[in-house]
């Protein structure tokens, strides 16, 4: 039985890892930020410093693999990338799996710009590393079910960019089979989801579903942002993503989650059916 070590536990990624881990019977530790922070479903929870190469040697003890997820629009990605490569290579594990971003080359976001300089050091570490890079999930959808319920969609994005969404499911799944089956060695898989997704095409849907009109009102990107309760940096840098998203959406290919997989994708109507059924 290999045992993983997630960091990044935290967060509906490392969770959503974690989980799939379990189904296929893997035992789990998850590294969080501090005590006050679970890991659910992992075998062991950790806490400490992604940056401190001290706190990662001690969670790698007795671990096979390591599925290395930084916090979202964290500012220090690479030093968390710099940090648990130095860790894998003193304590010997060599099998790590980098989560990353599609489009890392896209320097107008810098928190993708961030993610391609941490793939460059996994990929000049000398350890046997798989990278993924998935698109945005459908799963963030969720916070938008009230609105829909009540026949509002309010993204903070142009209706008519698409983006290749995600079932964050399917992304677990794959980055499972990478970890346990070793598929991937010193590959980068782009991971998308089926078809483009429209904030009108989403509208659409959730108008199908829920039987009643859903329209889209586009929610201004800095207010969206001043009402958040990130820190200056991680407003600069989710503002950024949104100024993009709002020119150009997020576009991806499926082919090769559905290669992953082997099987069909999870779409935007059957994702949005359970977010929308689970608020009902």
């Amino acid at each position: 039985m290999r045992t993983v070590l997630v960091t990044g536990a935290g967060g509906k990624t490392g969770a959503a890892v974690i989980a799939a881990l379990g189904v296929r019977g893997a035992r789990s530790v998850g590294l969080v930020r501090s005590p006050d922070h679970d890991a659910p479903g992992a075998d062991a929870v950790i806490a400490g410093d992604q940056r401190d190469v001290d706190v990662l040697m001690s969670a790698l003890a007795g671990v096979d693999a390591v599925y290395a997820i930084a916090p979202n629009l964290s500012p220090d990605e690479l030093a968390m990338t710099l940090a648990i490569v130095e860790a894998c290579r003193r304590t010997g594990v060599n099998r790590l799996v980098l989560h990353s971003v599609i489009h890392p080359q896209l320097s107008a976001m810098p928190h993708h710009a961030d993610k391609g300089r941490a793939e460059e050091v996994v990929v000049e570490s000398g350890l046997d590393w798989t990278i993924l890079q998935p698109n945005a999930y459908l799963q963030n959808l969720a916070g938008y079910v009230e609105g829909m319920y009540a026949g509002r969609y309010a993204p903070p994005y142009a209706s008519d960019q698409g983006s290749a969404l995600v079932d964050l499911t399917d992304v677990a799944e794959v980055a499972v089979r990478v970890l346990l089956d070793d598929i991937g060695i010193h590959a980068t898989f782009e991971l998308s989801g089926p078809g483009s997704c429209t904030p009108a095409g989403i509208a659409s849907v959730a108008a199908e579903i829920l039987g009643h009109p859903v329209w889209v009102d586009r929610t201004d990107p800095v207010a969206f942002v001043a009402g958040s309760d990130l820190d200056p940096e991680r407003r600069r840098r989710l503002l950024a993503m949104l100024h993009h998203y709002d020119r150009h959406g997020s576009p991806g290919d499926a082919t090769v989650l559905r290669l992953l997989l082997e099987r069909e994708p999870r779409g935007l109507r059957e994702v949005l059916t359970t977010l929308l059924s689970d608020r009902a």
